[in-house]
């Protein structure tokens, strides 16, 4: 099986060899590694040409930029490989990533094979079960926030995007990822998920993922448009993940503005998009940060503000 690996890239330079470097490294070589340079302004598409020099597994595609979901999309039409998986330029997976993945696919002959990822190169990565569920199961855990995964740590067969048409949606900057998870879960049959650590995510200071900016609302606009496609796809799950999912995702971003934004804008932000009423739904949420805190949200924002000023200093998904 081949797999095709794609990597969108802007202004990269200071991380993108050892990203790259990581990928050659795999311990599965039947692996196409392409490249996209998405209008980078600093040094990232030389560093990425000499790289191709080096491998001929690598092509490099130099386009203007659109994001990381014109990029990735741009990888996604000339991928020639069976399966494909997406990295991001300042992340590294580790040597079986790819391998781990492919067996799991093959093995238990399933659509989509999920790792788990850590955040620190001295994690450590120890090998652990393989549990296959059907899409509607692995749709339940997600809805329960017993599972959660970025786009960036999973497997997945060619076929399943090209013959739903799936592409990320362009535009966007922040969940675009998670809008194309919960899609491509509902288009397979089955998921191979392991909790074998087996991609670094580096949480950069000073990258999209560690501010807040206006941005942040296209995760509001994301979720509403699954929250669509779930009414019309899945009906039976529908009506949960509008109360939990949807509201669960508008929690996080409060919860962040509250600890990134001035008190002003923070209650601005509230107010224009009605957080009280997605507190309301989270007050039988699982998890009692959400719930406890959503009580308190919808007692007062202040008071919301200050507990998450207080717990929450640090960016939290």
């Amino acid at each position: 099986m081949k797999v095709s690996v794609i990597v969108p890239i802007y202004n990269s330079e200071s991380t993108i060899e050892r990203c790259v470097d990581s990928i050659r490294k795999q311990t599965y070589s039947n692996i196409e590694i392409i490249l996209i340079n998405d209008g980078s302004m600093d040094k990232s598409l030389q560093i990425c040409q000499n790289l191709a020099k080096l491998d001929s597994r690598i092509v490099v595609i130099d386009k203007c930029n659109g994001g990381v979901s014109s990029a990735r999309n741009a990888g996604l039409e000339v991928a020639s490989g069976e399966a494909v998986c997406f990295v991001d330029s300042d992340d590294v997976i580790m040597p079986r990533f790819i391998e781990k993945l492919v067996g799991m696919l093959q093995k238990s002959q399933v659509d989509m094979a999920v790792c788990s990822s850590k955040k620190s190169l001295e994690e450590p990565t120890t090998e652990d079960d393989v549990i296959i569920y059907t899409a509607e199961e692995m749709l339940e855990l997600l809805l329960e926030s017993k599972i959660s995964f970025g786009v960036w740590c999973i497997l997945v067969k060619k076929d399943v995007i090209t013959q739903n048409n799936l592409r990320f949606f362009e535009g966007y900057r922040y969940s675009e990822d998670l809008h194309m998870v919960w899609r491509l879960v509902h288009y397979c049959r089955k998921i191979a998920f392991t909790e074998e650590k087996n991609y670094v995510y580096f949480d950069i200071t000073g990258s999209a993922m560690s501010k807040f900016d206006e941005r942040r609302l296209d995760s509001l606009e994301l979720f509403a448009d699954l929250e669509e496609f779930f009414k019309l796809n899945r009906p039976e799950i529908s009506q949960r993940f509008s109360k939990y999912t949807v509201s669960k995702n508008c929690w996080s971003l409060f919860w962040q503005a509250a600890v990134k934004l001035p008190k002003k804008e923070f209650l601005q932000l509230c107010k224009n998009n009605s957080a009280r009423k997605y507190f309301s739904r989270l007050l039988t949420y699982r998890s009692i940060k959400v719930s406890v805190s959503s009580f308190v949200g919808m007692m007062s924002l202040n008071a919301f503000r200050v507990l998450a000023r207080t717990f929450g200093k640090k960016y939290c998904h």
